[in-house]
């Protein structure tokens, strides 16, 4: 990585804290993906998601977490804090 130069993905990985945008514009906190992008078959893509606590806990028990998919343009990866005082440093 150069430093300033990356900047945060914009898609998630599984596993990674995610936030989802609600209909009425608000964001939900406290969701981890569970899967990559994919293609639905209306044509849309969706990321699947679960809560934080369904998320730890299925991966104590060995097991899938329940999920929902939700659609890939109202998932959104919020920066990590690091990034924040990295895009200070640089100015």
């Amino acid at each position: 990585m150069i430093f300033g130069r990356k900047r945060p993905p914009l898609v998630p990985d599984p596993g990674q804290r995610v936030e989802l945008l609600a209909e009425d514009g608000s964001r939900l906190k406290g969701f981890r993906a569970v899967s990559a992008p994919y293609t639905t078959e209306k044509g849309g893509i969706a990321v699947r998601v679960a809560t934080e606590e369904e998320y730890e806990e299925s991966r104590r028990e060995g097991r899938r977490a329940v999920s929902m998919a939700w659609a890939a343009e109202k998932v959104i990866v919020p920066p990590p804090p690091w990034w924040r005082w990295q895009r200070w440093l640089t100015r």
